[in-house]
C-alpha cells in the first residue's frame, strides 16, 4: 500500500480547489533496520487484477483555486501476505509498479468528488512529470515497496507498522487496516496520508510558489489475495 509523494503538475482550472487532507494524520518516522523475512504461516498471494491503490494529490498555495487535483494508481499492487499462527507475528511484502500508473481515470475522479473530465494532453503531461527524474524517478526506482515491521490491534482491524520505500527513500508509519479472511481468500482496505517532503520529493510549485501541489497525499488501497497451499 504513489505510498507518495507524487509531485504532479498543477493544471489551471475553473472549479474551486478541493481541500487537501492536511488535517489528517500524516506522521512517518525515519526508517530503521531492514525488515526480517516473512514468517511461516498461511500464505496469500495478491491478485493484481482485483487489488488497487490510489494516490490523491491536491492543489495548494494562494492560487490553489486555479489548480486541479489528481488521482493516480490502479491495479498496480503485487506481493504476498502471511498470517502466522500467532496473528501479531503476521507479515506482508507488497510492490507497486509506478510505470503502470493510470492517471485521472474519470470514475476515480468522480469517487473523490472531482470534475471527471481531464484532457488527454493534461494526463500525458502529468505522467511525464510524475515518472521523471525529479519526482518518482521511475527509470531508477520502478517500484514502491511496502514491508511490514509489526502488527498490533484486533484481528478485524489491525494496525500495520510498515516500511515504505519511494524513489529510493524509506520511511516507517502506522497503517490501519480493515481485514477479512478465511482459508481461501483475504481482503483488506484502508487509507492513510503521507507527505512527499518526507520522501525527499519537493512538491511541484509555480507562479512564484503561489500555485503548488500539496505536500500531503491521500492513499487509498484495496487488497484481495488468494490463499495458496505450499
Amino acid at each position: 500500500m504513489s505510498l507518495v509523494l507524487l509531485a504532479l503538475p498543477v493544471l489551471v482550472g475553473c472549479q474551486a480547489a478541493p481541500r487537501s487532507p492536511a488535517a489528517m494524520d500524516a506522521v512517518s518516522r525515519p526508517a530503521g533496520d531492514e525488515p526480517s523475512e516473512l514468517p511461516s504461516g498461511r500464505r496469500y498471494v495478491v491478485l493484481d487484477g482485483q487489488s488497487e491503490a490510489r494516490f490523491v494529490v491536491y492543489p495548494a498555495g494562494r492560487l490553489a483555486r486555479l489548480g486541479h487535483p489528481h488521482v493516480v494508481g490502479g491495479s498496480v499492487v503485487s506481493g504476498e501476505i502471511v498470517l502466522a499462527d500467532e496473528f501479531h507475528d503476521s507479515g506482508l511484502s507488497l510492490e507497486i509498479s509506478v510505470n503502470d500508473f493510470e492517471i485521472d481515470h474519470p470514475r476515480w475522479r468522480e469517487d473523490e468528488g472531482f470534475d471527471p473530465d481531464m484532457s488527454g494532453s493534461a494526463i500525458e503531461d502529468t505522467r511525464e512529470n510524475l515518472l521523471g527524474e525529479d519526482q518518482l524517478d521511475a527509470a531508477n526506482h520502478p517500484l514502491i515497496t511496502i514491508e511490514s515491521l509489526g502488527v498490533s490491534g484486533p484481528v478485524w482491524q489491525p494496525d500495520i507498522e510498515a516500511r515504505i520505500t519511494v524513489a529510493g527513500t524509506a520511511r516507517e508509519l502506522t497503517v490501519p487496516v480493515a481485514l477479512n479472511f478465511n482459508d481461501h481468500e483475504l481482503s483488506a482496505i484502508g487509507r492513510f496520508v503521507i507527505r512527499q517532503s518526507e520522501f525527499d520529493i519537493e512538491p511541484f510549485s509555480a507562479a512564484g510558489g503561489n500555485l503548488q501541489v500539496a505536500d500531503e497525499v491521500l492513499v487509498r488501497f484495496r487488497i484481495v489475495a488468494m490463499g495458496i497451499d505450499d
